[in-house]
C-alpha cells in the first residue's frame, strides 16, 4: 500500500531492515484508481497531527478542498504527497531502496536480480522462474476488477495501459499536480 510509505523512517529505525519502495508513474497510479473506482479520503492524512505537522502541512488546503468525486485529482495529489516524502526520505535513510515499477515491468529478471544483489539476497532459479511466470506475456495485460491483488500480469503490455484509460486532459492535470515531484523519477519522454 503506497500510504505505508509515510512509515519508512519508523520501520528502518525500529526494525533496522532494508525497505523497498516501488514507484509507479503518476499517470499509471492514477489510472488504476480511476479504472477501479477507488477514491481516497484525505481525512486519513488530515487526521494525523504529527504527519501533518512534520510533512504535509503545506498541502492541507489542497487536501481539504479536493472534490470527493474527482478520482483523478485525488490520485495525482496522493501520488505527489507519497513520492515527495519518498524522495526526501531517500536522501536521509541509507536502508531505503527505491525502484520503479516500469523498470521492473520492462525487464523483470534483470531488474529483480539487481534488487536482490542490493539486498544481499540469493537470486535462485526458483526466484527467476517465479518472476518469469508472474510477468509472462501469457498473463492478462490488465487485471480484472475482481482480482486487483493478483500478481500474474503481462508486465510489459501493462506499461502503457494508462494512456488508454486517461483522457489527454486528465494526463495534463496529473502532470501539472505532480510536476514538482515527478521529474525526480520520470523524464519528459515518459509522459
Amino acid at each position: 500500500r503506497p500510504i505505508c510509505s509515510f512509515f519508512i523512517g519508523l520501520v528502518c529505525k525500529k526494525i533496522n531492515c532494508q525497505v523497498v519502495v516501488t514507484i509507479r508513474h503518476p499517470a499509471g497510479f492514477t489510472s488504476s484508481l480511476k479504472r477501479l473506482g477507488w477514491h481516497f479520503d484525505f481525512g486519513n492524512l488530515l487526521n494525523q497531527p504529527l504527519l501533518m505537522r512534520d510533512h504535509l502541512e503545506k498541502d492541507k488546503d489542497a487536501m481539504q478542498s479536493i472534490d470527493k468525486n474527482d478520482i483523478v485529482t485525488q490520485g495525482a495529489l496522493l501520488w505527489k504527497l507519497i513520492y515527495r516524502f519518498v524522495h526526501l526520505s531517500g536522501n536521509l535513510i541509507p536502508n531505503l531502496n527505491i525502484v520503479r515499477h516500469e523498470d521492473l515491468s520492462r525487464d523483470p529478471v534483470t531488474e529483480y536480480q539487481k534488487l536482490y544483489e542490493k539486498l544481499n539476497l540469493d537470486f535462485t532459479e526458483k526466484v527467476k522462474d517465479t518472476i518469469l511466470n508472474s510477468s509472462s506475456s501469457e498473463n492478462p495485460n490488465k487485471l480484472s476488477k475482481n482480482k486487483t491483488h493478483s500478481v500474474n500480469l503481462d508486465s510489459r503490455a501493462n506499461l502503457d495501459n494508462w494512456k488508454k484509460i486517461l483522457t489527454p486532459e486528465e494526463i495534463t492535470k496529473i502532470r501539472t499536480i505532480t510536476e514538482d515531484v515527478s521529474p525526480h523519477f520520470y523524464s519528459d519522454d515518459e509522459w
